[in-house]
């Protein structure tokens, strides 16, 4: 009963190890492109661990699992492997937040979808909202290589002064893009308006200032 306990632990350890990755490596060339040293020794892993899901799946009585030959040091072994990916794939994103450091705000399997799809953007979308507080989207050029103003969840649209351009660049340099501009348009904005307030000094107009 301790060998299967003991077998049975490292076994789900492995399991959801492989699966958190799986979905990750799989699922992006963006990723295997980022980190292709990762990728090569996952597909190793992920090929050794299905052979021996295969042979199980064949005789899956307990003590048949018990008595395949180093089975427990195999998956120990595949769990330090996976821990040691894991690790990297950690330090990839620490490297990826500290270069916009508003990454920190959204969670490891959002910034691996952010990164992952940093070319489609309509896909993002869902995420600005949890990078900058107030905007529920950006407004996109139909080819989607621009980005021209930020929109609240009312409604409320601020139109960029100078669009933002986000073909051949890497997602944390457009984002960074995005945010400089924001606060421009915003800030000029902002200066307009004070300029334009100065006509209501005497006599305010009711249909003029609605209009301001």
């Amino acid at each position: 009963m301790n060998r299967i306990l003991a077998l049975f632990d490292v076994w789900i350890d492995v399991q959801r190890r492989w699966v958190y990755l799986e979905g990750i490596f799989l699922s992006s060339d963006d990723i295997k492109a980022l980190l292709p040293m990762e990728t090569s020794r996952f597909g190793s892993i992920s090929t050794e661990f299905l052979g021996l899901m295969k042979r199980v799946s064949k005789s899956p009585k307990v003590l048949d699992v018990l008595n395949i030959q180093g089975v427990q040091k195999s998956l120990e072994r595949l769990a330090d492997l996976l821990g040691k990916i894991q690790k990297a794939l950690g330090e990839y994103l620490e490297r990826e937040r500290s270069s916009f450091p508003r990454f920190y705000f959204v969670g490891d399997e959002d910034l691996l979808e952010i990164i992952g799809n940093s070319k489609n953007i309509a896909r993002l979308q869902k995420h600005f909202k949890k990078m900058f507080a107030g905007v529920s989207s950006v407004i996109l050029s139909e080819d989607q290589s621009t980005i021209s103003g930020i929109a609240s969840r009312e409604g409320e649209v601020v139109h960029f002064l100078n669009p933002v351009i986000v073909t051949d660049q890497k997602v944390n340099e457009w984002l960074s893009a995005v945010e400089r501009e924001m606060r421009f348009s915003l800030a000029t904005s902002l200066t307009q308006a004070v300029e334009q307030v100065a006509q209501f000094n005497e006599a305010i107009d009711q249909k003029l200032f609605m209009e301001w």
